[in-house]
């Protein structure tokens, strides 16, 4: 694909004889004064003005693109006094950075510019990586910093967009994408941000894309079980139509479903083949199709390393011998060894819901950010590129969203691509978590024995299995002490175990954790009375007791559910004075369905009292309308964590 666009803007360069005017170059601070409404006098920052510009540039042998931004924005707290001390720079100090300016306007009226000086470095320790930002001194509340950059870069065509929605409220913002006059752009906008006008000859041989929006509020900021990206405004754009060539809907979902379904397929090289086959020597092979799928993903992902940034690769050959590859050679090797063992696959092409939305009615790259394998016959997917994940489990972020699904088709004898975007559906029976906690009073009162069996199963699954090949024994040992506490309240642990463990048992088998513990920290004596905090046998839950109203859809991971069983063996001698504590019920309803829930109950059976309770989630996004429901019952497992009941004598 990237030798196609680099011939396309050899191309439009070839073009033009003469390089062409930027638009921009001359570009300066703003004086306008901007009026603030009193609605805003509590913000803690507002965004006065901001601008985006793309001029996309052709001259002989050349096209470029050079970005710029203009930002102005009123400090309006000491909140924001520190959040703002500090403006990192969004890109490299390099020779591709045009205009790098910066100045604080005071309420005095003086006006501080900020020098190459004030550009200081910081470096993560963790990544390592360099950060660059401006050491903004002197900052008071009603303040201004306004700053300019633009940068010189290779052409983005295939596919950008810019977020136009902040934590504050944006007063007036802008969006400008200049191009020559032979290309046309086109544009999507999203949650409320205006739609953009074409402007023809805007500029000598040039056109233009405009938008402008004003008094953007504040996005909601910390509303769990939310998905932002989703919600927040947006503007995207990309090269449409060349009108030399007369080629119109540029970098749509068809063009680049056939060009990497040929790319994967294309015959093996003599030596690719036999280094292939070198390879496959060493795999176990299934005859069952499920297994053999199962045997195919472990193996390469136990003997090639994924590298997003390995560039070393001519080939599938040195890909083999390099033992290391970057995402396209990676499937291109997993599509030729199903094609060995004629399995039938589907290509699918996606992103992570949290991070980026795919929208099937505005086609371009943005929409494929990752890869995903899908095996109809099977019903599951494969994520290649994910060592920690196996078949049929891969990442929620995945499932629950669109994906352009590509798959093939004989015309003729020869192998076609069909493309259709569909929804990746979340792996099958992989939901449901479950607890049996056994606690016996009947050997000491104040010192009683907890025996717990939990198994996590799919996305909770995957936060255990895998350390197990990852740690060393004895850091495995620590961390598995570490997760059994969680489930004691930090009592005596006396013995733990878990079963399932390991990579191969991934997405195949429930992890299982089986604690043994003198739970006496959780009894204490009221009188002649024991209290036993019950409910902290089940582990620390999520709470959400905050009353602000709820602006965002409520959007889960995955659907989940738990099921927990706590038995309680008592002396013969005492009862339960307050069993009733343990009755619960509370539904999440969508049009009159039953979606989700907590249920809690009990029952006496001679010297027994046994709980059972269950909390599930059927869904992935309700509408914020229903968040009271899910509240309460997410707070109704958070309540069950604080229950007590009392022992008393008969």
């Amino acid at each position: 694909m990237k030798k196609q666009i680099i011939s396309l803007f050899l191309l439009i360069s070839s073009l033009f004889v003469q390089a062409q005017k930027t638009e921009f170059a001359s570009y300066s601070y703003s004086n306008e004064v901007v009026a603030i409404d009193k609605k805003y006098a509590n913000e803690e920052e507002i965004m006065l003005e901001k601008h985006i510009k793309n001029e996309f540039v052709a001259e002989p042998n050349n096209f470029y693109e050079i970005l710029l931004v203009h930002e102005k924005k009123l400090i309006n707290s000491d909140v924001a006094i520190e959040r703002n001390n500090k403006v990192y720079l969004p890109f490299q100090l390099d020779d591709d950075l045009l205009v790098n300016k910066m100045r604080v306007l005071l309420k005095n009226g003086k006006i501080i510019e900020l020098k190459e000086s004030d550009i200081k470095e910081e470096i993560d320790e963790q990544t390592k990586q360099k950060y660059h930002y401006f050491a903004v001194n002197g900052l008071e509340k009603g303040a201004i910093i306004e700053r300019i950059y633009q940068i010189k870069r290779f052409p983005d065509v295939t596919g950008n967009d810019y977020t136009m929605q902040s934590y504050f409220p944006i007063l007036k913002t802008s969006v400008e994408v200049i191009f020559p006059s032979i290309l046309v752009f086109s544009s999507a906008s999203y949650n409320g941000f205006p739609e953009a006008e074409f402007k023809e000859n805007s500029y000598p041989e040039k056109n233009s894309l405009y938008v402008e929006g004003r008094h953007i509020p504040a996005f909601p900021t910390n509303e769990k079980y939310s998905n932002p990206v989703k919600h927040i405004q947006r503007f995207a754009y990309k090269l449409n139509e060349n009108k030399v060539t007369g080629v119109r809907n540029l970098f749509n979902h068809q063009d680049f479903s056939k060009n990497l379904f040929d790319s994967y397929n294309k015959a093996l090289t003599k030596d690719e083949k036999k280094e292939l086959e070198r390879f496959l020597k060493g795999m176990q092979q299934p005859t069952n199709q499920r297994e053999l799928i199962f045997a195919i993903e472990n193996y390469i992902k136990k003997n090639i390393q994924y590298n997003k940034y390995f560039g070393a690769n001519e080939n599938l050959k040195d890909a083999l011998k390099n033992k290391q590859a970057n995402l396209f050679h990676l499937a291109k090797l997993y599509v030729q060894i199903f094609n060995h063992f004629n399995i039938n696959h589907e290509i699918v092409l996606t992103t992570e819901r949290f991070k980026k939305v795919f929208d099937p009615s505005f086609e371009s790259e943005m929409n494929f950010q990752d890869l995903l394998f899908y095996f109809p016959s099977e019903d599951f997917y494969i994520e290649p590129a994910a060592f920690i994940y196996r078949a049929p489990l891969f990442d929620d972020q995945f499932a629950g969203n669109h994906g352009l699904f590509i798959s093939s088709k004989e015309f003729g004898g020869i192998k076609a691509s069909i493309a259709k975007v569909k929804t990746i559906e979340f792996p099958k029976n992989q939901q449901l978590q479950t607890m049996t906690i056994d606690v016996d009073f009947t050997e000491d009162i104040t010192q009683p024995k907890m025996v717990s069996k939990i198994k996590f199963n799919g996305h909770e699954a995957i936060n255990f299995q895998p350390y197990k090949d990852l740690l060393d024994p004895s850091d495995y040992n620590e961390w598995l002490e570490m997760i059994a506490k969680n489930y004691t309240h930090n009592s005596t642990v006396e013995h733990f175990e878990a079963e399932n463990e390991g990579l191969e048992a991934v997405g195949k088998k429930q992890f299982a954790l089986n604690i043994t513990a003198n739970v006496g920290d959780l009894v204490s004596k009221a009188g002649n009375n024991y209290v036993f905090k019950v409910g902290e046998v089940i582990g620390r839950q999520a709470e959400l007791y905050e009353d602000k109203e709820r602006v965002l859809p409520v959007e889960l991971e995955n659907p989940h559910a738990y099921d927990r069983t706590i038995t309680i063996k008592l002396p013969e001698e005492y009862t339960v004075k307050n069993p009733e504590a343990f009755k619960m019920n509370f539904e999440i309803k969508q049009d009159g369905k039953l979606i989700g829930g907590f249920t809690s109950d009990y029952q006496l059976k001679g010297n027994q009292l046994i709980v059972e309770n269950k909390e599930w989630y059927d869904f992935v996004e309700i509408p914020a309308s229903m968040y009271p429901q899910f509240q309460k019952t997410i707070n109704a497992a958070a309540d069950f964590n604080k229950i007590s009941i009392i022992l008393e004598k008969k």
